[in-house]
């Protein structure tokens, strides 16, 4: 790996981060290099943070942050989210944000009890580390553009604009809680940097399951722990589990596959998403 390419972002990642005014933070973790990242950042430039970590039933985030947080030497508050204070949870964030897609409105939720467990702790200022998947071929997605950089830089370009619509949505939950949610790796500056970072730096073959090679690079040299900077990425709402306690809920509340086809619908959660949709819509 090219040293000059890994110092250079070293530094733009504690650039980036030591342009967030508030010293008080709290980081959304997952324990993976991302997040993991983001909090050695803030530590070494002094910031005061505790990292948070939400998990639904089924998860391992809950534990992988505990063992991570230690290697870290950073406080830690978790909230495991039962499934029946789930739908409460969705209800809320239906009302707020403009739904196009489940892998919004999953994330959405998973923020709307990050911010709560903020909240709770009296920090007023969240950190995500999102950005740093589209802008280093961290989705499986990327593997199909292997090898066709214009069309690759195409693909990454959107999905940052798309990382940043979702981060406006988002914003809404945040509101909710009068807590300040920051994407410092969505920041234009950082933005440019790494998409100068030519390509091969991130994903070397179509059969590339790990990528993001740089980031990982970077996130050693600055001593996030291995088992951090090596973990296979994991989407947050599969990570989380709240994609799976979604579906859960749903089949609980009868939207099998045979009753979402009666519907019109292609599968459970979408029926059961558009009927909690309605019921807001009909008491608004």
């Amino acid at each position: 790996m090219n040293h000059r390419i890994i110092d250079g972002l070293v530094e733009k990642i504690y650039e980036t981060v030591k342009s967030i005014e508030d010293d008080a933070l709290g980081i959304a973790f997952s324990g993976g290099v991302d997040s993991s990242t983001l909090a050695v950042a803030c530590k070494r430039l002094k910031k005061k943070v505790t990292l948070l970590t939400i998990a639904f039933p089924g998860s391992s985030d809950i534990d992988v942050s505990k063992e991570i947080a230690l290697e870290l030497g950073l406080p830690l508050r978790w909230r495991s989210i039962p499934l029946e204070n789930l739908e409460e949870g969705i209800k809320t964030v239906l009302g707020i944000i403009r739904f196009d897609r489940l892998a919004l409105l999953e994330n959405s939720v998973c923020f709307y009890y990050v911010f709560e467990v903020a909240s709770e702790a009296g920090i007023r200022t969240v950190l995500s580390a999102n950005g740093m998947d589209e802008l280093f071929c961290g989705y499986d997605l990327y593997r199909k553009y292997y090898g066709d950089e214009e069309a690759l830089m195409r693909v990454m370009g959107m999905l940052i604009e798309t990382a940043r619509r979702d981060k406006a949505e988002i914003d809404k939950i945040a509101e909710l809680w009068n807590i300040n949610y920051e994407c410092p790796f969505l920041s234009d500056k950082f933005v440019e940097y790494a998409m100068s970072i030519p390509s091969n730096y991130k994903i070397r073959s179509k059969d590339d399951c790990l990528r993001k090679h740089a980031l990982k690079e970077a996130a050693l040299r600055m001593g996030v722990p291995e088992s951090a900077a090596m973990r296979r990425k994991k989407a947050f709402q599969y990570s989380s589990g709240i994609h799976k306690a979604i579906r859960s809920l749903s089949r609980r509340k009868g939207y099998t596959k045979g009753k979402a086809k009666e519907l019109g619908y292609s599968g459970g959660i979408e029926a059961y998403i558009k009927s909690l949709k309605s019921q807001i819509e009909s008491k608004g």
